[in-house]
């Protein structure tokens, strides 16, 4: 194979060869301005200088130098096309590893059936010839595409799950422990634990691992919710238990005890207790009852009530 390439000289290209596996590349010339276009022969290399759209010829060995065939007109500038007639079959003749691309070959006859035109055609459908002689596919059910290649239940069930198609043909998904959705895109674990990582136990079930300071089956208690009293300030310690910092007038483990002040309470020796008006009530109807009582005896007994 023979091409043109760019090589680091100022308005100059490089005409080089190699195998067609890219082996023994060779540079054969170097041209003095730029050009676009190159073709081959049996024998020879062209190309278009790109000065002043001369065409150039080279022995494909390089056994000589470039010759000018030909300087045309300055004003049939850009004229960058070149075409020289040298068949494929020409270029492969007697040469055994082109034997593959002699099979490749193009060939521009009209078909002559339409199994030449429809062969291999379509991968999953019917083939037929549409008006303009090409082959044209009806696609089987969960098919789709210009030839069927595409099938609609390829990667539509997301994380393992298993697609099949309903009774309208359309792909529906039976999904793996712990996802759904249509297309088994949701996991069961999305919002489930709540102050944790979620994971799936061996029942598929979501389980929680919670945060330090948090339990319940998905992380919801917060173990330092209501647990100091009176305002204390809750956190947790090294081994992530709650513990309180208490205000100045409590103290205790949930700060649940008051502290006693100096002066808050007078000495019990010389403190006057108040006395409970109920009790001093209570007093006075005893005493009027048994003088009652006294009289009511002194008169069943002939005495003179004593007022």
């Amino acid at each position: 194979m023979y091409w043109v390439d760019e090589i680091p000289i100022e308005f100059a290209m490089s005409v080089e060869s190699a195998n067609f596996n890219g082996k023994n590349r060779k540079r054969l010339y170097i041209i003095n301005y730029l050009s676009s276009s190159l073709t081959v022969s049996k024998e020879f290399i062209y190309w278009q200088n790109g000065h002043n759209a001369g065409t150039w010829q080279l022995p494909k060995n390089a056994s000589q130098v470039a010759r000018e065939l030909s300087t045309p007109y300055r004003s049939c500038w850009p004229c960058q096309l070149i075409a020289a007639n040298y068949t494929v079959q020409e270029q492969t003749e007697g040469i055994h590893s082109c034997a593959a691309l002699q099979g490749l070959m193009p060939s521009y006859s009209k078909p002559e059936s339409t199994a030449s035109v429809c062969q291999n055609y379509c991968l999953e459908g019917n083939c037929s010839v549409n008006a303009e002689g090409g082959p044209t596919c009806s696609c089987k059910a969960g098919h789709s595409g210009q030839r069927c290649e595409l099938n609609v239940c390829y990667q539509y069930c997301l994380h393992n799950g298993v697609c099949s198609l309903n009774e309208e043909k359309e792909p529906v998904c039976q999904c793996t422990a712990g996802y759904y959705g249509q297309r088994c895109e949701i996991s069961s674990c999305k919002g489930y634990c709540l102050q944790g990582n979620c994971s799936f136990g061996t029942d598929a079930q979501p389980k929680c691992s919670c945060e330090a300071g948090y339990s319940g089956a998905r992380c919801e208690v917060n173990a330092c919710h209501k647990h100091c009293s009176n305002d204390g300030i809750c956190s947790l310690n090294e081994e992530d238990e709650p513990v309180c910092e208490c205000t100045v007038d409590y103290e205790g483990q949930r700060c649940d005890v008051a502290i006693a002040r100096a002066g808050d309470c007078a000495d019990s020796s010389t403190q006057q207790v108040p006395q409970d008006p109920r009790s001093e009530m209570r007093q006075v109807f005893k005493e009027e009852i048994k003088h009652i009582l006294e009289l009511i005896s002194d008169k069943l007994d002939g005495k003179e009530a004593k007022c």
